[in-house]
């Protein structure tokens, strides 16, 4: 084991693979988490009235975590939880479009909120806005912050701490693309990820549209997204709903990849084998215990 900080990094091709193989990192990987009790913040320990101190929930992260989201904008931005598995959906559709409308682009607070994303990204996106269009694309100077110096003394500050943003030319298409760099100091995977993301590329696809194509007619279009952390995590209160989804046993693969070709869900089935499972065995040993005079399958 290294005495020094491992940190990982991952290349996904869309918000729910990113979510599903950072979940494989931790969960697969616990002789190379820090896991911890959490002592201040959410689900932090307290302090009973005699006194007593309940221990707060057990944490499991690594060092740091930068993933690479090559086609963030890919529907669906939400993860898939295939039936029969009897999970609850960590976030729909609905949830993301209500999520960005009432709390990314809003510029408001509840009353017990000492912040809100909203409030404080709407007081810079118009601005990021207006430089690109008039100044040109050409520049590193807009970033959307969300984390100021006084937040250290509120009791929860903003997990999300700033998005940076870039416009670059591609170098195949010729297009301009927008790109985010997204840190968060504390990120809840199961549930936190996929919302937060989700709503932020409907934010980066709304930028788009109020940037608008280059001065010179080249069009201006969605670009990837790298997403970063230090603790970027599963906490245990999830934990064996998390190596469910991530099919530690083999009757769970064999279930989903059943349903799957049942379906005829060819997407279904690509999304599997880029998350690591060997989709093809699985489909050739049911073939055979159905028909065992068949043979395998060529």
């Amino acid at each position: 084991m290294s005495n020094y900080l491992q940190p990982v990094y991952l290349t996904s091709f869309s918000i729910p693979d990113a979510w599903f193989e950072a979940l494989g990192m931790l969960v697969k990987n616990e002789d190379k988490c820090n896991i911890y009790a959490v002592d201040f913040g959410s689900a932090g320990k307290t302090v009973r009235e005699d006194g007593t101190v309940e221990p707060g929930l057990l944490r499991y992260e690594r060092d740091f975590t930068s993933i690479h989201i090559l086609n963030p904008g890919m529907r669906p931005l939400h993860p898939i939880i295939p039936d029969g598995l009897g999970i609850p959906p960590v976030t729909t559709v609905q949830k993301i479009e209500d999520y960005f409308a009432t709390y990314i682009l809003h510029p408001g607070k509840a009353e017990n909120e000492d912040y809100s994303y909203g409030e404080r990204i709407c007081i810079s996106v118009e601005e990021v806005c207006r430089k690109y269009r008039e100044q040109g694309f050409g520049q590193n100077q807009c970033t959307i912050e969300i984390a100021k110096p006084e937040d250290i003394f509120l009791d929860s500050p903003p997990c999300c701490r700033s998005i940076d943003t870039k416009i670059s030319k591609c170098r195949e298409t010729g297009v301009y693309r927008l790109h985010f760099y997204i840190y968060f100091r504390s990120w809840n995977l199961w549930g936190g990820f996929p919302e937060n993301l989700g709503g932020m590329q409907l934010l980066k696809e709304w930028m788009v549209k109020q940037i608008g194509d280059h001065p010179d007619g080249t069009p201006l279009v969605d670009g990837e997204m790298i997403v970063s952390s230090k603790s970027l995590n599963v906490r245990e209160d999830v934990f064996e709903l998390v190596k469910k989804r991530l099919y530690i046993s083999n009757a769970d693969v064999v279930q989903e990849v059943n349903y799957l070709s049942d379906m005829g869900s060819s997407e279904g089935i690509d999304y599997l084998r880029r998350c690591g499972v060997e989709v093809e065995r699985y489909i050739e040993d049911a073939f055979i215990k159905e028909n065992p005079d068949e043979g395998v399958i060529e």
